[in-house]
Order: C-alpha cells, then structure tokens, then sequence
C-alpha cells in the first residue's frame, strides 16, 4: 500500500469547500511557492485601553512596562466566534471586514483612544496533516494564536519612517478546524499611522488537499468535543416525586483535569435548589419519606455522613469515624440505613508469598467487607455480618424486617468458577435463610408486596431455567434474563425466556406494581414495562438511543432518565409512567455542539449465508456527496456486547466519520440483544462465524455502496474486536489496513493469563479447554496462523492491561516481524484495558486516524509527525 492515492487525497475538498465564505486570495511567490492572502476577518474592536498607575516604574524584576503588556492583560479565550455575537459586551460585537486591495486590513477610522485594542479571527479547516508558514506584517504590536497557543509575536510598535515588520511562523495543523486569533494594540499618539495587518501563508508539506479559510465557524466531531464538555451522569428522583437529581462532570485542558457535582432542581418549575459544585460532598442519596439527602464528606479531617434537609437547610451529623466505610443503602421509611465496612488482609511484606487461586492475583480479592446498620432515631450503629467472606446488600424489603444479600466464593471443579448463596436476614432475629445456592451469579430485588423477588442473571440459573434453546447449545451466559422468584415456595418464573432483549437493569415500582427492565436491545438501550398479569412486555417510548440510568419516584408515577443518542450528546427527560408524556430537563452541551455539523447516519442490514439478519448502520461523512470515492472503516463488537448507538465512546464512529470515512459498524453473529439463539453463537466459536459476518458483510456492503473505494478498505477493533482484526487478517486480504486494541493473539495464554481470563472464557469457551478443545486453542488463534497474514496492521496495547495482557500483542508482533509482514506496535505506558489518561488517550486517538490516513488515504504526514523514522 506504497502507491499514492490521489483520488483520496481529493476526496474531502469538497468538504472544506462546502464551509461558508472562502476568503483566500492566491499569489505566486518568487520562489514560485504559492502564498495565499487572508482576505476577510472576524473583527471586534478597537477597544480603548490605558496603562496602569504607575506603569512607569519598573517592576520587581527591574523590567519595564511595555505597551504589548496591554495584551497579556486583555486577554479572552474565544471558543467560536461567529458574526453578530457580542464579544465584550453588546457594544462589541463580532463583524466581517474585508481586507483591501493590497490585502491589508486598515481600521484606523474606527478607533477613538490613544491606545486600543483589535481583534481578528478566521478558521482554518483542514482535512489532512498540514504544515503552514504564516507571515504578518504590521506596524502594530501583536500576539498570534492558533488554537489559542501563542505562536509569534511582535512586542515594540514601528516608527513611522520604517518598514512594517515581518514576522514568520510555522504551525502544524493537524485534520480539522482551527481558530487563528490576532490582537493587536494601535499607539496613536506616537505613530499616527494606520492600523494595517497583512497576512499570508504559504503551505509547507506536498498538500493536494487544500487548506480553506473563512469566517464559518462551522465545524465536525473532533477530539476536543470528543473529550471535553459537561457530560451528564446518573439522574435520580426523590422519592416524593418532588425533586430531581443530575449528575454531571467536566473535564479541562490542557492537563485533562475534571470535577464531578450534582445539581437538584424542583420537578414542578426546573428551578435549582441545591449544588455541591465547589464542595468535597459524595455518596449523595435520597432519604425516603423526606425531602431531604444524604452524603459524605470531609469534616474536621474525618469523613462523615450527613443528611440536608431540602426545605430548611438544616443539616444533620449522621455518622463519624467511617474508616474504610464503603457504601450504604436507606430502608424504604428512611428509618435506617445499611452500610458497608471493608477489611483487608495484607500480603506477605517481603514480598515473596503464595496465590490462593486465581482470583487471589487480583489486587482487591483480599479485601472484603460487612453490612453494618445505623437506625435514624438513636444514631446507634451495630454490626449485622462477619466472617472472611464478603457479604454484599442486595435489598431491603419495603416492610423494612428483612435485607437481601449475597456471597460468592470460587469453585474450580465447574464453570463459572464461583458459587453465589443469596441470603435472606431477619433484622430483628439477625436469623439468616439461604434462598438458593447456583454456580451462576445473580442480582436480586423485593416486590412491594414483599412476597417475590425479581431476579436477573443467565439463561443457566436455577438449573437452566432461562433457557429455550435446543439441548445440544450452550446459551452466553452474558445475555441476561429475568425470573420472578416467589419466596415462600422457591418457585422461579423465568419472564424473559422468549424476549429477545438482554436485560441491563430491573426495578419493581411501587406507583404502579410494574417492573421495568433497562434492555441492551439490539443496539439500543431501551427501557420496557412488564406487567405480571398479563406477562407482557411493553416498551416505552424513548427520546434517546441508549438509555444510560433511570430511577423512580415512591409516589406520582414519575420516572428520570439520561442517555445519548447517535448523534446527540446526553440529556436526562422527566417521565410520566401513567400519561407517557415526557420533558426534557437537562441538555447541557447544547451550546456546545451548537456549530458542529454531523454526516447522516442509516441502518444497513443483510442476511448471511445461514439465513440470519445481520444489523449494521453506517455514519456518513458530513457534507456526503454520492458522486465521490470514500476510505471506509469496518467496526464490530468487543466482548459479545453490540456495539451501540451512543454518543461518543472509545471508538466513536462519528469522529472516524468527521475525518472523511464512510463507517460501518455491524453485529456479527453472538451479539447480545438479538435473542438467545443469536448470542449462543458466541460460545465456542472463537470468530468462526464473527469472521464469516464480517467478510460476508463487507463485500456485500462494497457491492451496494459504489462511493466507497474497494481498495481503502480498513477494519479496527478493542479486546474481543480486537482478537477479531488479527483473526480476520489470517482469514482475509479485504482489507488495505487493520487496527487492533488489545487483542488476544492465543486463546491459551489468554485464558491463563488474563486476571479474568478463565472466567471470560467460562462464556465464550464453555466446557472447552487447551487439553480438551486444542483445535479452537490453536487452529482459532492467529498466532498460529500469523504466517497468513499479509495485510499491513497497527497493534495497540497499554502496558497495564490486567485484561488482555500486553503479551498477547507483543507475541504477534514478533511474529509478524520474524515473518516480514508489515506491522506496527505501539505501547500506553502505564494504561490498562482502557486508555484513561487524559494526554495518553488524545495521542492514542490521534495515533487511530493517522494510521488510517496512511493506508487508506495514502497521506504520510501525520504519522510520521506523531512517530517520526529513528535510525535504531
């Protein structure tokens, strides 16, 4: 994949082009270098400024004020200026000017003061790596930014018998839009000459995609709002259905640090009533029967819990000395609450000691913890378990007599290596009943009535009674059901046997006695109501793609939840579960995204060879203009989750498009959410029937889509997708490129190595091990079969990874080497399965679509600015 591809090079001008107000002019210059002229400017000003007392004193550091002073200290960050926004006020607006004849900008008749300030902007938009050389020239002192870095500068004003000064710089531009800003300050009373910048730009590397300049602040999905922006989190309502609660987050530039808060607002007008923006608080919950929270914090140096009364604003000291405290959970009546201690059995100091199985190598399994009770009405706290296992609350009955729990423990001798008790305690007795004893772990909740359970897990709990598949299949136990679990007699209803979706999350409501299940449904996170008497599922209307979290009032039918969409950040809605009517109550990156322009997207679906539907969507560029040719990336799932319609992610498909890809992401075969027979081609398979969909799907795709180029055609995938890009290399030479994200390159060292690799491959290699299934071991491994492979691939992998161990990568690129395939290895210092690193995870994007631009685009530049060629 050495040829140039001119083609590509030339398919997203039209991209740039498509921007509002091209305002370049082109001259040649003696070197017969192409220098442009930017002719039109976002302008605000001139403001007038005057020095500060005493600026003719020196400072403490024997300097000088200077007039370019004036500068550092009227400073604003603009973020996307736009015409007829005001900038410093309403008096201050942005407007468009246009430079003269002689490409100069001149505002001398504008300004009033002996000294002032002007502003210029203008985006630059690029779609491939570039390196431009800017020119100004001016008589004025000046500051030069780019993407609000300070790039050149001209500190002392010209007299008026010299020449204008010339100041050069060069700037790498990576895809994308950019903003380039000049402020500048006019001395009128010593230079009397007019206000004139000039500036030009030459274009350095061999570009074919052109460099645009305008006015529009338009712009694609990039790695800025990819990272930043206040994200939502969790939401929840108070009990009384009166109040709400939002969760919400930030991360900053150019360190990557962040802070979380809460904000609560009235269910009735929006206003807010509380904030702990700026305070240490955390653990906040909602106290039942009162509109009143509860949450921890730092106290006089100790951690404390605390309850706030919403209405009077009195606050209460709940509890002190929570040393290792590590959650709790209010009774129904708020009447008291449990609460979890945690304990920790240190390791041998010298270093030198003995693994007690498996899980003993993870660096949490020694510690565990206790439930503990705290009663409202004498602050008395007393101790409800013991022993060395860890005892987690499931639930509290609303009868407030009884608390749910569960321990686990491993069990080698049979899958999935650990055996789950629930438990049952009488608060008054501490009596403690043992519901049931499976080797599959579950989750469990008390109806209102407090006579049943609601219970979710896999199809194999309670012997198999969630499954409906043919004796001979082995259902992915990561497809989860849902079974009604009548306490008195044991006797379990599995509810979802036949339903299709897998189930994320369940409540009962007490408002109307349904439960509602949040469901990995297909590629959608949707939530449905079922409703025990007639044992039908409903669902309800959604405004997002996939819902993230949902909580319910006691009382008023309300229901709060947040999620993201396809093409829409998160935003939380306030429902009414008896009218379906809904309101949104939080869209905080609406001004955000406000200039932001996203491609379309549409499903695309086909049939395999089998007979079944496979579901796909592709993302389209923006500005998508049929008659091009466009680079396509193919994506699929990791783990056996499909690979859903949220905003964002790790792999976020509308960025890839952004850059000028066609994406198309599909749910090959074992995917969760598309019924039991769909996911039980998971188990056991080890990307044999992965691997047909994809190659299947994309020739199929390349047949009826004639914008995309045959010959630019990549695929990329994380952990089990990444497994699934070394595998479809040994399968297949579709594909001009390939990127795999900690990928296992040998099941058996996976297997054994992974800090959960036995237990992952409990599901996906159910009963199979390297002794007695060698041929899905070895022959399914591309290690094995790395001799085949022939297209060129990028390995990333975080040093860290207690996942997928960074072996698994670093062996199939010594393979690939000793054997001369073209392949690549990059290593995350210090990252584990998930790049989280701020500045890691930004050059490990970066690192993404620079290789595709190689391979794809044939443009070289990125790559070897990010990983420039050492002679080693």
């Amino acid at each position: 994949m050495k040829y140039k591809m001119i083609q590509m090079k030339q398919i997203n001008a039209y991209l740039v082009f498509a921007l509002c107000m091209v305002c370049i002019q082109p001259a040649t210059a003696a070197n017969d270098t192409t220098r442009y002229f930017v002719q039109q400017w976002l302008t605000a000003g001139p403001v007038p400024v005057i020095k500060p007392a005493f600026s003719e004193e020196k400072n403490l550091h024997g300097k000088q004020f200077k007039t370019i002073d004036l500068l550092k200290f009227n400073r604003k960050k603009m973020i996307a200026p736009k015409k007829g926004d005001s900038f410093l006020g309403e008096k201050v607006r942005w407007k468009i000017e246009a430079s003269s004849k002689q490409n100069e900008l001149n505002v001398l008749k504008t300004s009033n003061g002996e000294l002032s300030i002007y502003w210029q902007a203008v985006y630059l938009h690029v779609a491939e790596f570039t390196k431009v050389k800017f020119e100004v020239t001016t008589r004025q002192s000046f500051e030069l930014f780019v993407d609000h870095k300070k790039k050149s500068f001209n500190d002392t004003p010209v007299a008026k018998s010299k020449e204008p000064v010339r100041k050069k710089t060069t700037v790498s531009l990576e895809p994308g839009r950019h903003l380039l800003v000049i402020q500048s300050i006019y001395m009128k009373d010593t230079t009397h000459t007019p206000w004139k910048t000039k500036v030009s730009y030459t274009i350095e590397n061999n570009l074919l995609q052109p460099l645009v300049v305008n006015t529009s602040p338009e712009c694609f999905m990039d790695i800025d709002h990819l990272m930043h922006g206040q994200q939502i989190g969790s939401v929840s309502v108070s009990p009384s259905g009166d109040y709400y609660l939002l969760q919400y987050s930030e991360t900053y530039p150019p360190n990557g640090k962040s802070e979380q808060w809460s904000v609560i607002k009235s269910t009735v007008d929006g206003k807010t009533i509380f904030s702990s923006r700026d305070s240490d608080i955390s653990n906040i919950r909602w106290v039942p029967n009162r509109n009143e929270i509860s949450f921890t914090a730092n106290r006089g140096g100790e951690k404390v819990l605390l309850s706030l009364n919403l209405e009077t604003r009195s606050e209460k000291i709940l509890m002190k000395g929570m040393k290792h405290f590590t959650g709790y959970t209010w009774a129904k009546d708020g009447s008291f609450l449990i609460y979890s201690i945690s304990d920790n059995l240190k390791r041998d100091p010298s270093g030198v000691y003995e693994i007690e199985g498996m899980p003993d190598r993870w660096p949490w399994y020694r510690t565990r913890s206790q439930l503990f009770i705290l009663r409202r009405n004498n602050l008395a706290s007393s101790q409800l378990t013991y022993g060395h296992l860890t005892n987690n609350l499931q639930d509290i009955s609303y009868d407030n007599r009884h608390i749910l729990f569960s321990q686990s423990l491993p069990q080698y001798s049979q899958r999935p290596y650990f055996k789950q008790y629930m438990l049952q305690m009488d608060l008054v007795t501490l009596k403690v009943d043992t519901l049931w004893e499976q080797n599959f772990s579950s989750s469990a909740n008390y109806s209102p009535d407090g006579k049943k359970l609601i219970v979710t897990g896999s199809a194999s709990l309670f012997n198999g009674a969630g499954i409906h598949l043919k004796k001979a299949k082995i259902p992915n136990d990561y497809d989860t059901q849902a079974y009604l679990y009548t306490l008195a007699t044991g006797r379990v209803d599995p509810i979802s046997r036949n339903f299709n979706p897998s189930i994320v999350d369940a409540h009962w409501n007490r408002s109307d006695n349904a439960l509602y299940f949040l469901t990995e449904d297909r590629t959608y996170r949707n939530i449905w109501r079922y409703h025990e008497d007639t044992k039908a599922f409903e669902p309800l209307p959604m405004n997002v793609d996939v819902v993230n979290h949902f909580s319910f009032s006691e009382k008023n039918n309300l229901m709060v939840y947040s999620g993201s969409s396809i093409t829409h950040p998160a935003e939380a809605y306030l429902y009414n579960l008896h009218s379906n009517k809904q309101k949104l109550i939080a869209n905080p990156e609406k001004l955000f995204f406000a200039n932001v322009t996203f491609g379309k997207t549409e499903d695309w679906t086909f049939k395999n060879k089998k007979g079944l539907t496979i579901d796909g969507r592709i993302y389209y560029p923006p500005h998508f203009n049929p008659a091009k040719k466009y680079p396509l990336i193919v994506y699929y799932y990791g783990g056996t989750s499909p690979t859903a319609r949220n905003f964002r992610g790790r792999y976020p498909k509308n960025l890839f498009a952004a850059y000028g890809y066609v994406v198309y992401d599909l749910q090959p075969s074992g995917a969760t959410g598309y019924g039991q027979d769909f996911s039980a081609l998971h188990v056991n398979r080890w990307g044999m029937n992965n691997a047909e969909d994809i190659i299947e799907g994309t020739k199929k795709f390349l047949k009826a889509h004639p914008f995309v180029n045959k010959k630019a055609v990549g695929c990329m995938g994380a952990s089990y997708g990444g497994y699934m890009t070394m595998y479809l290399q040994t399968r297949t030479d579709i594909f001009a490129t390939a990127i795999a994200h900690a990928g296992i390159s040998s099941i058996a060292s996976y297997w054994g190595q992974g800090y959960w690799g036995y237990l992952y491959s409990a599901v996906a290699s159910a009963n199979s091990f390297p002794w007695n299934n060698r041929k899905l071991y070895v022959d399914h491994s591309p290690l094995f079969n790395a001799d085949k492979v022939h297209t060129p691939i990028l390995l990333l992998h975080g040093t860290a990874d207690t996942n997928v161990p960074t072996g698994e990568s670093i062996q199939f690129y010594t393979a690939l080497k000793l054997l001369g395939k073209p392949v690549e290895l990059v290593e995350i210092k210090g990252q584990n399965h998930h790049i989280m690193d701020y500045k890691k995870r930004i050059r490990w994007q970066k690192t993404i679509m620079a290789w595709f631009d190689k391979y794809l685009k044939g443009e070289n530049d990125w790559w070897h600015a990010l990983y420039p060629k050492k002679n080693l």
